[in-house]
């Protein structure tokens, strides 16, 4: 079975390539390649960012360079990190001046369709405090009540990297993709559930033009003009953006991502909506597997209950580099469903 691909818009340069396009040009499709977290949130933040922006002081309360550090040391205990930390820029229509806007995003115990949200836009002087109670103290969250902002639980934050100092392909092929998505679908009054932000590395600038569309937690590659309105309004045919679809964040990369696009190329966008859960039922014994039978449920608003059998094996690695900036290539491994059963 064959990899589906998808007419891509990418710039080239003959001097030295994008990590980006060169992905694109070896056909390396995302599937499976979407971050898995817990929880996310959003520290609105005026640029520049520095690349250790999260580690050294300067930018960021020490309450969250603290918190950073912590999950860091956790991580090389434990190897378990489920947290993910983002900056999002100022934005003329958003912000307000002397405040910090700070999204708590954290996913529900079993399956879900959305984060569950909870946003502040606190004085800058008590962002520190906001942050690590979020974390640490929840018991003093009360005091930030005030702080509270009110919101339609349907709408949407659509985080589009354009982080260059992690990686150039994030500001030249990000920051035009921003600018058309704030401007045309987030201008006031276009979608008044619709905000669009600039935002820090989320991982994947070898998929660049990369974005997050939040509370659903999708991630997106390779976005040009021809895929933003299928991707904001969620209309059209589902089969054109098959290879521009890296997975939920409410998975597993890997196996359990790329069964759950073969799921969604089905159901089509209602798929979005459906509370969702899925796991590996069995899978080869090789140290890096070659294949897996991955189990994807999902109930419908309405009560609905789909419960899909698929098949998903590695077809082949690809190598490329994972940053424009390197030389030296990495494996990604690419994804084939070959059975889906309901």
């Amino acid at each position: 079975m064959t990899v589906q691909t998808t007419n891509r818009r990418v710039e080239s340069r003959s001097s030295k390539a994008y990590c980006n396009v060169l992905a694109d040009q070896r056909g390396l499709d995302p599937a499976g390649y979407a971050g898995t977290f817990n929880d996310a949130v959003l520290i609105e933040t005026d640029m520049p960012w520095r690349k250790e922006v999260f580690r050294e002081p300067g930018a960021l309360p020490q309450e969250m360079i603290d918190l950073v550090a912590m999950w860091i040391k956790n991580y090389q205990e434990t190897g378990v990190y489920g947290h993910r930390p983002l900056l999002i820029a100022p934005d003329e229509e958003y912000s307000q001046p002397d405040h910090r806007r700070v999204i708590h995003y954290e996913r529900s115990e079993g399956p879900f369709a959305y984060f569950d949200r909870q946003e502040y836009l606190v004085p800058e002087e008590q962002t520190g405090q906001l942050l690590w109670s979020l974390f640490e103290d929840k018991d003093r969250l009360s005091q930030f009540s005030e702080y509270q902002v009110q919101f339609d639980q349907t709408g949407r934050d659509i985080l589009v990297c354009t982080h260059g100092t992690v990686d150039v392909a994030c500001a030249k092929f990000g920051y035009p993709l921003y600018r058309r998505m704030r401007d045309v679908h987030a201008r006031q009054g276009a979608h008044p559930d619709l905000r669009v932000w600039r935002v820090s590395h989320f991982g994947g600038h070898v998929f660049a033009p990369t974005l997050m569309d939040m509370p659903t937690g999708h991630y997106w590659a390779y976005v040009g003009e021809d895929q933003v309105d299928q991707i904001v309004e969620r209309i059209g045919d589902v089969t054109d953006l098959h290879g521009h679809y890296r997975g939920w964040a409410g998975l597993k990369a890997g196996f359990a991502q790329a069964a759950e696009r073969a799921v969604w190329q089905r159901e089509g966008w209602p798929w979005f909506d459906y509370h969702k859960s899925g796991e590996i039922v069995a899978q080869d014994s090789d140290e890096e597997p070659q294949w897996a039978n991955v189990c994807i449920r999902g109930t419908s608003p309405d009560g609905n209950e789909q419960v899909y059998e698929v098949r998903v094996e590695v077809e082949r690695t690809i190598e490329t580099v994972p940053s424009t900036d390197h030389e030296s290539t990495h494996p990604y491994l690419q994804y084939v469903v070959t059975s889906l059963t309901s």
